[in-house]
């Protein structure tokens, strides 16, 4: 059940002009910032060379660009995520999805799901066009890998609290309004706070940085595991809410 609610949310998402439009969107900002990151790259290549630095192609270009590709997802998936609930509610279609004998936990999780394929074009688009660059440069390929992996956690984790804020609303720019409140305090938290702050631990950059320098810690799957589970839960318990379950 959970997929089919899935599959009707991205043939939702894929009808409507606004997931093609940020799909090239998305391509062309990547491009024009690899082909950018590369240039910077070739110009300071040989001052590497002869100074033996550690940087490479990865670090100086694929890495950078991906973190780029985090921040469109940050801004992309509110845009697509605000109708999934909000919408449905805004346009009265909500009330049948409340009175169908589907459990909220499975319309939550088919909403996130549906959402987060409608994200993985975006994300195999950039991927194709960052790694294209090992046809003529040496990347590290487990960073590489590990760099996708984590665009695609983190678009779970991005699906999850969008969705999960677009129930919190019965209007999709209320919604949208509040997912870029939401995201951009947490893209921002780290550079607000100091490294022994005791809010440090949930901001979103240190957890995706880590990934992107190679490193695979237990403590950033957790995060992302836990919170996008929390939005979930959150999620089902306003939707029982809105059913006048609890």
């Amino acid at each position: 059940m959970i997929l089919r609610i899935a599959r009707h949310e991205w043939r939702r998402l894929s009808s409507g002009l606004a997931l093609w439009l940020l799909l090239a969107f998305t391509q062309l900002v990547i491009a024009w910032l690899t082909f950018a990151q590369l240039e910077a790259f070739a110009d300071v290549a040989p001052q590497l060379k002869a100074t033996q630095a550690a940087l490479g192609a990865t670090d100086l270009v694929v890495m950078p660009t991906f973190n780029s590709l985090l921040l469109i997802l940050l801004l992309v998936t509110p845009l697509l995520a605000m109708g999934s609930i909000a919408g449905e509610a805004h346009a009265a279609r909500l009330a049948v999805w409340l009175a169908s004998p589907l459990s909220s936990a499975h319309i939550a999780a088919g909403k996130i799901l549906g959402l987060w394929l409608a994200l993985l074009p975006l994300i195999a688009s950039a991927s194709v066009t960052i790694g294209a660059l090992g046809m003529g440069i040496a990347l590290d390929p487990v960073r590489f890998v590990l760099a996708v992996g984590a665009m695609l956690l983190c678009a779970v984790w991005l699906a999850s609290l969008s969705v999960w804020l677009s129930s919190l609303f019965d209007h999709p720019a209320a919604a949208l309004a509040a997912s870029y409140g939401v995201l951009l305090f947490l893209w921002l938290l780290d550079s607000l706070s100091s490294g022994d702050a005791p809010w440090r631990p949930w901001a979103l950059l240190p957890h995706v940085e880590s990934m992107l320098r190679g490193l695979l810690r237990s403590q950033d799957v957790v995060y992302f595991i836990t919170t996008a589970a929390a939005a979930w839960l959150l999620t089902v318990y306003r939707l029982d809410r809105r059913r006048g379950v609890l």
